[in-house]
């Protein structure tokens, strides 16, 4: 019995892990899309993303974002964080990062 209840608290774990890398994507995905559109910027998307990894349903523990204007106008945003862990002293690190161009009008000459 104590193994198959150390095998149901592995899968349970590994559950807990997907989600929590599903969370973070969206996290990502999110802060990027707020953050390029037009009248967003590098704020609007930290605060998209940590709407979603702070919000109902999250699993991320500790959660950073980060971002950053690349060459180009591109911009860059990494979501990091830990899986709430069921296994006593083990921690599974997931993190997402998005990049794409900044949406502004350019008038052309």
């Amino acid at each position: 019995m104590p193994v198959v209840m150390f095998l149901l608290l592995v899968a349970v774990q590994c559950a807990l892990w997907m989600h929590a890398a599903q969370v973070v994507q969206l996290a990502a995905s999110e802060g990027d899309r707020t953050g390029r559109s037009m009248g967003g910027g590098q704020q609007a998307g930290i605060a998209s993303a940590r709407a979603v990894v702070d919000g109902p349903g999250s699993n991320v523990v500790g959660a950073q974002v980060t971002t950053s204007v690349l060459p180009g106008d591109a911009l860059w945003l990494h979501v990091s964080g830990h899986a709430t862990s069921v296994l006593p002293g083990l921690s599974f690190a997931v993190s997402a990062s998005a990049v794409g161009p900044i949406q502004q009008f350019r008038v052309t000459p």
